[in-house]
C-alpha cells in the first residue's frame, strides 16, 4: 500500500544527500549515513603503494575512509603503468606513496592521508602502525609478510591479504580477535623463507580485482559486516578472459602454527 510519510520522507533523503560527495552509498539501505560516519573515523594503514594497493587504496579514498596511512619505499616504473593506474608516465622516478597521496587527496580532499617513504621493518613497524585500526597487509618479501603478520597478531590488530599472480589472485583476512587462521597458517612453508623471487607475471585485471576484493574486507569491517569478513579461508579467482571462476578454499587455524599459537 503506498505509504505518503514514507514517499516524503525518501524525496527528503534524497534532496539531502543530492549534491554530496557520498550519496549514492548514502541511498543504500546497507549503507547510510550511520555507517558513512563509521567509515569517518576509520584509521587504516596500508603498506604498499603498487599493484593491488593501487586499486584498493583508490576504492578507500573513494568510499570515504576517514584516516589513510600509505607506506610504501618504492619509486614509480614504466612496467607499472600497465597496472598501477594512480600513476602516468609523468610520474617515472617519483616515490609511489608521495604521488600516490596527492593525487588521492585531490579525489578525496575530505579525509586525512598520510605518506610515509619508508620500508617496514622491526625497528620500526610499532611506530608506523599502532596508531591504526586495521592494516593492509603489502609485504614485499615472505620475511616481510610474516613480520606484519605477527606483528599484528601480537597488538589484536585485523589485517588483510590480498594478492595478484598471473592470471589469478585471492584475499584473505586475519582477525586476532577471533583467533582465525592467521597468514602462517595459510603458508607455513613461508615461514623460513626470507627473500622475494622477485617480480611475477601478471595482468591488469587480477590486480584490480584483488585490489577490490581487498578494500571490500576492510569495508566490511568497520561499517558493521564483520560476520561477512574472508576468514579462515580464501576466496581466489581467474580473470583469464573474464573466466568468471571463483573459488573458496578452507584454512582452519593450525593449532600448533609457530606463529599464531603463541598468541591464542
Amino acid at each position: 500500500m503506498f505509504n505518503a510519510n514514507n514517499s516524503i520522507d525518501k524525496m527528503k533523503s534524497i534532496f539531502n544527500f543530492s549534491n554530496t560527495r557520498y550519496n549514492r552509498q548514502l541511498e543504500m539501505p546497507e549503507w547510510g549515513m550511520k555507517r558513512q560516519q563509521l567509515l569517518e573515523k576509520a584509521k587504516v594503514a596500508v603498506i604498499g603503494a603498487g599493484g593491488v594497493k593501487s586499486s584498493l587504496l583508490y576504492a578507500l579514498t573513494s568510499a570515504g575512509i576517514g584516516h589513510l596511512r600509505v607506506i610504501d619505499f618504492d619509486k614509480v616504473e614504466l612496467s607499472n603503468l600497465n597496472r598501477q593506474f594512480l600513476y602516468t608516465t609523468d610520474d617515472i622516478g617519483k616515490f609511489k606513496a608521495e604521488v600516490s597521496v596527492s593525487k588521492l587527496q585531490k579525489l578525496n580532499p575530505d579525509i586525512s592521508i598520510d605518506p610515509l617513504v619508508e620500508k617496514v621493518t622491526e625497528n620500526n613497524i610499532s611506530a608506523l602502525l599502532c596508531n591504526y585500526d586495521f592494516i593492509v597487509e603489502g609485504g614485499d618479501s615472505p620475511a616481510g609478510r610474516n613480520l606484519i603478520n605477527e606483528y599484528c597478531l601480537s597488538v589484536a590488530k585485523p589485517f588483510v591479504h590480498a594478492s595478484a599472480q598471473f592470471n589469478y589472485g585471492y584475499v584473505f583476512t586475519v582477525v586476532p580477535k577471533l583467533k582465525t587462521a592467521c597468514y602462517a597458517c595459510f603458508y607455513p612453508n613461508d615461514i623460513q623463507r626470507k627473500e622475494s623471487t622477485g617480480a611475477v607475471p601478471v595482468n591488469v585485471l587480477s590486480v584490480q580485482i584483488a585490489g577490490t576484493l581487498g578494500a571490500t574486507e576492510v569495508l566490511k569491517y568497520f561499517i558493521g559486516y564483520e560476520d561477512n569478513l574472508i576468514i579462515n579461508r580464501k576466496l581466489t579467482f581467474s580473470s583469464l578472459f573474464l573466466s568468471e571462476n571463483f573459488s573458496t578454499i578452507k584454512q582452519s587455524r593450525r593449532h600448533h602454527c609457530p606463529i599464531c599459537s603463541r598468541y591464542y
